[in-house]
């Protein structure tokens, strides 16, 4: 096959997936720290291209078009979503912000963070408000249990923590 027609991986991991935008008038929540990420990538996406030269003159009209792009989702996003400062006195019963320790059935502990889906990645420990599990959690305090459906069948989690502490 043609490389013309394959996407090369840009090497960029930094870069957050923007999510479809909310509905009108809806506002989508986000973490301090997840606001401040996107702002970050806005401004780096508009600066100068620091690969600028790597590129034939042709490929580099298709990145500047990319960045573009990248950066209208971003101001769209930045615009449609509500901060949400994470709520200390909560401590101890999981909810948006809040940093959650589980144990599965098998024992093994996992740690999740309740963000808003603009800034979500579950292999980062960002797990999405609107998820099955997140959702289930909300509301939950350290040793009640949560049941989630998923492909492989239902999975038993138990609250070990809940802080609101950045990590």
């Amino acid at each position: 096959m043609s490389k013309a027609f394959t996407k090369e991986d840009s090497g960029d991991d930094s870069v957050m997936p923007v999510r479809p935008r909310a509905s009108s008038g809806e506002k989508r929540y986000i973490t301090p720290e997840g606001y401040r990420a996107l702002q970050e990538e806005l401004a780096a996406a508009q600066g100068p291209d620091p690969k600028a030269g790597e590129f034939t003159e042709l490929e580099a009209g298709v990145r500047r078009k990319e960045r573009e792009r990248r950066v209208q989702e971003l101001a769209a996003v930045l615009e449609d979503v509500r901060v949400v400062e994470p709520d200390a006195s909560q401590a101890g019963r999981v909810f948006f912000g809040a940093w959650v320790e589980l144990e599965d059935e098998d024992g093994g502990p996992v740690r999740y963070r309740i963000v808003g889906p603009d800034e979500s990645d579950v292999k980062a420990g960002r797990l999405s408000v609107e998820s099955p599990l997140a959702r289930a959690l909300l509301g939950k305090e350290v040793g009640e249990s949560v049941v989630v459906e998923r492909p492989r069948g239902p999975v038993e989690y138990t609250v070990t923590a809940v802080d609101y502490a950045a990590s």
